[in-house]
């Protein structure tokens, strides 16, 4: 099995090498086509003009922008075969993604509908009745995923209004996760949720995400500075704000000695920890200013003593403007940290 796995890797190894290795060719190639016939232009032009100038039937400038027009032109030119590059991986990469996805959404998933359907007529008005801090309400939740013949998650009840910190426990496989996905509406439910009294399904899931964010148990991290990170979640904050938020999420001192704002995660937030992932998409829920926050396993990358602390950091600062919380672990809580517990049975 090992052996297969090894030679699996060497030929996938073998393919991208040449396939680096053709790219860079053809990339000299062009450059190399692009220069010499820019030389040719420059050198035709310098030959036709000189005439001109010795004869001085043409005067100096003249001749100087006879000269740095072939140039100017074929600068433009240089970036063609960078722009083709990047189409053509725009274009695999858009041709995966249409191959990944169904013909048709599967009903488990809510669309947004069109405009003259009745769920979208009605949201404007539903969507007024929900205040700024609204209380949730779970009875007897259940969601599929699609394909799947059991459910995912069953049998839900809880409520969560402002200010309010609940523990939702369960072994794995119970439907932590799941349940996480229906309350943003990434996954349609049975059962009854409402924000305010109003039935989640009633409104766009656009609308109900605006009411409730979710810090992801692997949250995404593009590969860029952590202020644009941040600036995702709020882009008309100042660095100021941001800097206070990391303060809050505690990453003052770490992003100062990263070297400020400007310092680069990595792809998939790979030159940070998973503690400091966390701590990052906290960061920018608490920019996006949702009234209700979804954490789901915060725990899940770090050592038992860096998730403590990240719990409590989490809790204490999502909760200071009166947000509510749901905390989705599987790891214990301490009770002075949270208003309830709902544990989902195996």
């Amino acid at each position: 099995m090992l052996d297969a796995r090894l030679d699996g890797l060497a030929t996938a190894d073998d393919r991208l090498r040449r396939a680096t290795l053709r790219r860079s060719v053809g990339v000299g190639i062009q450059g190399a086509v692009l220069s010499l016939f820019a030389g040719a232009a420059t050198v035709a032009a310098l030959l036709a003009g000189f005439g001109g100038l010795l004869g001085g039937s043409l005067p100096g400038p003249d001749f100087a922008v006879i000269v740095l027009v072939p140039m100017a032109v074929f600068e433009v030119f240089a970036v063609v075969p960078a722009a083709l590059g990047a189409w053509r991986q725009v274009r695999s990469s858009a041709e995966r993604v249409a191959d990944a996805v169904p013909a048709t959404v599967p009903r488990e998933i809510p669309i947004e509908r069109d405009a003259d359907t009745a769920a979208v007529a009605v949201a404007p008005a539903v969507a007024s009745a929900v205040s700024a801090q609204p209380v949730l309400r779970l009875t007897g939740v259940g969601a599929f995923w699609p394909g799947a013949t059991e459910p995912g998650v069953s049998g839900v009840t809880l409520r969560l209004g402002p200010g309010e910190r609940v523990h939702l426990a369960g072994p794995s496989g119970a439907g932590k996760t799941t349940l996480a996905q229906v309350l943003v509406r990434f996954l349609d439910y049975t059962g009854s949720y409402t924000l305010d009294g109003v039935e989640a399904n009633t409104l766009a899931p656009s609308a109900v995400r605006r009411f409730v964010g979710l810090c992801e148990q692997q949250p995404w991290l593009f590969d860029d500075s952590i202020r644009q990170n941040l600036l995702f979640a709020r882009e008309t904050a100042s660095d100021d704000d941001l800097l206070a938020v990391l303060d809050r999420v505690g990453l003052a001192d770490w992003t100062a000695q990263r070297g400020g704002l400007d310092a680069r995660v990595g792809e998939r937030g790979a030159l940070v920890s998973g503690g400091q992932a966390q701590r990052i998409a906290l960061a920018r829920a608490l920019l996006a200013d949702f009234p209700v926050l979804v954490v789901d396993e915060p725990t899940a990358n770090v050592d038992e003593a860096q998730g403590d602390r990240l719990v409590r950091d989490i809790l204490e600062a999502a909760s200071e403007d009166g947000r509510a919380v749901l905390l989705i672990s599987h790891t214990p809580v301490p009770d002075e940290l949270i208003t309830a517990r709902v544990t989902l049975p195996d």
